[in-house]
């Protein structure tokens, strides 16, 4: 503890992380800023087939069409692709999604997901439970006018209603047998829309469970099921970029006084003398003294 203490107190190595994080901001921001930027070519592109007064059922449709054709190609290509052994397969930004699809139904629900995000929506990811698996397939569902619509980017699928409108994943569980019709030659039946999480919420023991009874104790149970994590690290940059500029203001705020400490600020003893107990000493005072 002692040594550690010692290192993190040494200016050399103070400078050194410094720049580290420094570095890192760079990074992370430049990356970030061209995610962004890439994103919002797509949704350029997507309002750009659009007809005036087209509905947003119509822009989140096509938005899945435009997903669907960039990365059904490329999932072939990269479907065997194993490298997970580098900082950006860690990380797993969108970007190496939109790139590889090697991520399967995760990879297009992720693109598809961060597409509308970018266009202004509320969407979560949902994890399909089949053959008593939750996670077997993943979705993407997209709030429109306060209505979960689910879209299936893997398939380049949805579901209509018998009013017309795009069905909801309560609506295709309910009354399966009227929306087998609508799915196409490949669909594997097993993804017959009988359950869905949003989160997994047991995949770090203890502290995950434990934010979860939290949650469920402050917002109640069916608000806490419905949150979808994976949304929120959709823009992992940008999240990596916070948290280092958090780590780089504390750690340059302790630089800054160690440097003061150090060169800036006059040095103080204390003597004792006979009579008059303890006293303090200042700088010129020492020198005389």
């Amino acid at each position: 503890m002692k040594t550690l203490k010692k290192i993190f107190n040494n200016l050399c190595f103070l400078s050194f992380l410094n720049g580290i994080l420094l570095t890192s901001l760079f990074y992370f921001k430049s990356q970030s800023n061209f995610e962004d930027a890439l994103f919002a070519s797509i949704n350029k592109n997507v309002r750009s087939t659009l007809k005036p007064g087209d509905s947003d059922d119509s822009m989140i449709v096509r938005s899945m069409h435009i997903c669907y054709r960039l990365m059904h190609i490329r999932a072939s290509v990269f479907m065997d692709d194993k490298t997970e052994n580098n900082f950006i397969s860690i990380l797993n930004p969108v970007t190496v999604d939109l790139i590889t699809a090697r991520g399967a139904c995760g990879s297009y629900s992720a693109v598809l997901a961060r597409l509308l995000a970018n266009d202004g929506y509320a969407v979560r990811i949902a994890q399909m439970k089949a053959n008593g698996f939750f996670g077997a397939h993943n979705i993407v569902e997209v709030n429109i006018d306060r209505r979960w619509e689910v879209l299936d980017p893997t398939y380049d699928l949805y579901f209509i209603r018998p009013d017309g409108k795009i069905a909801g994943f309560a609506d295709v569980r309910n009354n399966w047998s009227y929306y087998i019709p609508q799915l196409p030659k490949e669909y594997k039946l097993a993804y017959h829309y009988e359950d869905v999480r949003y989160t997994n919420w047991e995949k770090f023991p203890i502290i995950m469970p434990a934010i979860k009874k939290l949650l469920n104790m402050f917002m109640g149970a069916d608000k806490a099921n419905a949150i979808s994590l994976h949304v929120y690290f959709l823009r992992i940059y940008a999240v990596c970029f916070y948290i280092a500029l958090v780590l780089f203001l504390f750690q340059f705020i302790h630089t800054c006084r160690k440097i003061a400490a150090k060169y800036a600020l006059p040095k103080y003893n204390f003597r004792i003398l006979p009579g008059k107990g303890k006293q303090l000493l200042s700088p010129s005072a020492q020198s005389t003294g």
